[in-house]
């Protein structure tokens, strides 16, 4: 993952983890405070992942690396769906 052995998985979920919630908040919460809404809430998201993906990766590699980043947060979006779902009935 990294060339720091420091840097192991634990550190680097937590610093992840960290980070995401951080930036998270200033996606969501600043445009909504300086009286956006949801669709300036998206734009700026997708103006941070296309910032993102520019300085990472070149020209040909960049589409791929999207469509994991997509392929992922689909993954993760419907396992967070389906804890959410109840059970109804019984067997």
């Amino acid at each position: 993952m990294s060339e720091n052995p420091e840097f192991d998985y634990e550190a680097a979920t937590e610093l992840h983890n960290r980070l995401a919630e951080q930036i998270v908040a200033q996606i969501v919460a600043e445009p909504i405070a300086a009286g956006g809404n949801l669709a300036d809430v998206m734009i700026l998201c997708e103006s941070v992942l296309f910032g993102v993906i520019m300085g990472c990766f070149s020209l040909g590699s960049d589409v791929k690396a999207l469509d994991i980043i997509v392929g992922r947060v689909k993954e993760r979006l419907a396992t967070v769906r389906m804890e959410d779902v109840k059970a109804r009935g019984h067997a």
